[in-house]
């Protein structure tokens, strides 16, 4: 693990045990509801998010031009890199049983990636599309972290473990860190070195004092997006990122009537959101050596019930395409 993580901020290590010292009976306490903070781990029937229907592919008009695979009830999805396949939480009928799948992006053939009796759920593809880590309570009821090559050869391995369940949301381009969410409430954004011991430590990279999730690298590695109650409402926010120390920087709040799972273009160009009466919004930014962010723009109603969607990271522009899952009418 790389020696120089830090806390956000200037706060250390013991800075950052007072103020969960002091927060933490705050926290349990907090009303705050966010649109994407998982069921609870014994909550195993009908979890939230999750979506009976079709896999369904949507253009930037919001016109249905694809789906994947055969209807289903899915729940958290993850797009490979090259955009061809798609990695998806499904639940087995017979069984109630929920395992990572692998669908051609193109509506062809499925494949069961896990078949753990655990609750298997947030698929992640590595940056060069070789690995896909999930969580997982197959091992004691704790949510950890796993992985197996994409390929599906190979065993499942247990990639980290800690006290607290967690959901991976993005891996760095240049595959040296991991942002997970912990999971339940309050939600907080953690990042992780992708490689090193199980037990590693993984740190708070938004003052825990504050509910963070569903966190994002920009494409280019410099920014990460993310929702939080930083400024006393949920909003989408940014940070700078140093991939060299491991380290945020201050955040730039980019939305002011709420917002919730942000996703970058595959250009980095674009941020894409989801407004508390289920706007799908576009925000043009230029995400370089500094931040700037355009007017943020409708583009369509997203379908109902859904908590969880990608876009795929090959396109952009007019032709950016999202992939939601659509209920069954």
């Amino acid at each position: 693990m790389p020696g120089r993580l830090r806390l956000p901020g200037s706060l250390c290590l013991i800075d950052w045990l007072a103020v969960t010292r002091k927060f933490f009976p705050l926290l349990l306490l907090s009303t705050a509801v966010y649109a994407q903070a998982p069921a609870s781990e014994a909550a195993r029937p009908g979890a939230r998010g999750s979506v009976e229907g079709r896999l369904t592919w949507f253009d930037r008009q919001g016109n249905k031009v694809g789906v994947v695979g055969d209807p289903g009830v899915y729940r958290t999805l993850s797009i490979s890199p090259d955009g061809k396949r798609v990695a998806v939480e499904r639940t087995d009928p017979p069984t109630q049983n929920r395992d990572i799948w692998l669908l051609d992006s193109a509506g062809g053939a499925s494949t069961r990636f896990t078949s753990d009796p655990g609750w298997d759920a947030f698929p992640l593809w590595s940056p060069d599309g070789s690995r896909i880590i999930f969580t997982s309570n197959r091992d004691g009821g704790v949510f950890n972290l796993y992985e197996k090559p994409s390929s599906g050869s190979g065993n499942e391995k247990l990639l980290y473990k800690s006290t607290e369940g967690k959901g991976a949301t993005s891996w760095s381009p240049d595959g040296k860190f991991l942002i997970y969410y912990s999971l339940g409430q309050p939600t907080h954004l953690r990042l992780l070195a992708a490689d090193g011991p199980a037990d590693r430590m993984a740190i708070p990279l938004v003052d825990p004092q504050y509910n963070s999730i569903t966190g994002r690298f920009s494409p280019n590695g410099r920014w990460m997006v993310y929702t939080s109650n930083e400024s006393g409402k949920s909003e989408v926010s940014v940070r700078p990122f140093d991939a060299a120390t491991g380290t945020a920087g201050n955040p730039v709040i980019v939305t002011n009537a709420g917002g919730r799972t942000p996703v970058w273009s595959g250009d980095g160009k674009e941020i894409f959101y989801i407004t508390p009466d289920g706007m799908v919004m576009a925000l043009d930014v230029n995400a370089g050596a500094t931040f700037q962010a355009g007017t943020a723009k409708p583009l369509f109603k997203a379908p109902t019930g859904f908590l969880f969607w990608d876009v795929a990271p090959d396109t952009s522009g007019d032709g950016v395409r999202f992939l939601m899952p659509v209920p069954t009418t």
